[in-house]
């Protein structure tokens, strides 16, 4: 007997790109298996699991169709995501310093397959189940099915840390501060990065497998023959199949957000109103206390006085400080003051963080915008005390480019039910005494 005639009509889906794929209306295969659980319904479970033995304190969401959106974009939940993250930096190099990514790859299997079956002369495809694979329209003289096994391979978790910190002094910061500071908006945190593997065979009515000789042209996809006629598709690249959201105004970027207290803003409203080494004066933040400049209060710095608000210099005299380039008059030597080296503990702070039901994984800020009149930061210590499930070893200073600013971030993960404590502290440095003329 001459077999089945079969014939496929394949038409690629580009879903790395996130569009199409559904089967038309009107081509739907008449159905003849029980209804199945889709593609995310399955993986969820899976990667519940994943998340839990990594301890990385964060659920994720599957996404029905991976890459349909990324790590660091942004936006509302009602208008979708507006922009990326990366768009916000002066070079891609910048924001791959935010990027943290997990030490270990791992793989996921979803064990049972996904089939669809049909009668004589009906269609049979996937689409229903697993959006984002490939169209596969197969006919042929008696009933067909069609199975396909998905697998995510080299998967792996990231992180963006430090978001806040390291977006001021981008050419963007304003223009991506007005769009991450409204109440509704949220950004891709973390994402659950793999490599999607999809395995697709075809059997007859009697369970025999069925050559799947049509070539797959499916962009963004490698494919392979398998032992019985299946074929195997496996995707170009890594796509993003998971993601957690987080929102960027917090309690912790409030003085960001309200857009106050650096050089050139208005004051803030409350104890602090401007960054350390600077003043408010007539309501908006300039620079103080180095010569030339208003007065810290009725502080100087660099030998000057404060002399009816503003900060007057002399040098090179007799117990006069060190003129430029460390000049003195005559035979007087400049001499240094070994108090200079001394350093002053800003805060001390012991903080325990709990992981709650399903973790912790955050940032939080320490620390008070200026280190004092006229005091310079040095350096911050984070340490964890006693035993506890989470780690809290990431910190940065929170203004990178403000040396008188002295709030620090630390970045806590804390397992699930699980808790830490850690001791937060800074030290800064006194105005320098200058060195005088002996």
């Amino acid at each position: 007997m001459r077999q089945p005639l079969l014939f496929f009509v394949v038409a690629t889906l580009g879903w790395l790109s996130g569009c199409g794929g559904a089967p038309q209306p009107g081509n739907a295969p008449k159905a003849t298996l029980p209804p199945q659980t889709g593609y995310c319904e399955r993986l969820q479970p899976l990667l519940d699991k994943a998340v839990g033995e990594a301890g990385i304190g964060t659920e994720l969401t599957c996404l029905d169709v991976p890459n349909v959106t990324s790590l660091g974009w942004y936006g509302t939940s009602q208008a979708g995501e507006e922009s990326a993250l990366a768009d916000c930096f002066d070079a891609p190099l910048e924001y791959e310093t935010l990027l943290q990514r997990g030490d270990a790859a791992f793989n996921l299997e979803i064990a049972d397959a996904f089939t669809e079956a049909s009668d004589a002369h009906a269609g049979v495809s996937l689409g229903r189940l697993v959006p984002w694979l490939p169209r596969v329209d197969a006919q042929a003289m008696g009933s067909s099915r069609l199975s396909a096994r998905v697998s995510i391979r080299d998967a792996r978790f990231v992180t963006l840390v430090g978001v806040a910190t390291r977006l001021q002094g981008q050419t963007a910061e304003g223009r991506c501060l007005e769009a991450l500071c409204k109440p509704d908006t949220s950004y891709v945190q973390k994402a659950l990065v793999g490599t999607p593997s999809v395995t697709l065979s075809l059997e007859d009515a009697t369970g025999k497998s069925l050559e799947l000789n049509a070539g797959l042209a499916s962009g963004g996809f490698i494919e392979r023959r398998t032992n019985g006629g299946a074929r195997e598709l496996t995707s170009e690249k890594p796509v993003t199949l998971a993601v957690a959201r987080s929102a960027f105004r917090t309690a912790y970027t409030d003085r960001l957000c309200d857009f106050c207290g650096k050089r050139g803003q208005h004051c803030c409203a409350g104890a602090v109103s401007c960054d350390g080494g600077l003043g408010c004066i007539d309501v908006r933040c300039v620079a103080v206390g180095a010569p030339g400049e208003p007065c810290d209060g009725q502080s100087c710095s660099g030998g000057a006085i404060c002399v009816d608000g503003s900060c007057q210099l002399s040098c090179g005299g007799r117990n006069q400080p060190c003129c430029a380039g460390s000049a003195c008059s005559g035979k007087l030597k400049c001499t240094a003051d070994p108090e200079n080296a001394l350093e002053f503990r800003v805060f001390s702070e012991d903080v325990e963080v709990s992981g709650r039901l399903l973790g912790n994984d955050e940032d939080r800020s320490f620390g008070a915008a200026s280190c004092g009149p006229l005091k310079t930061r040095a350096r911050y210590a984070v340490t964890k005390l006693e035993s506890g499930r989470g780690t809290c070893e990431k910190a940065w200073w929170f203004e990178p480019k403000n040396a008188r600013d002295c709030r620090m971030s630390v970045h806590f993960e804390v397992s699930p039910f699980g808790s830490i404590r850690c001791r937060v502290e800074a030290f800064a440095l006194a105005p320098p005494k200058p060195d005088i003329c002996l």
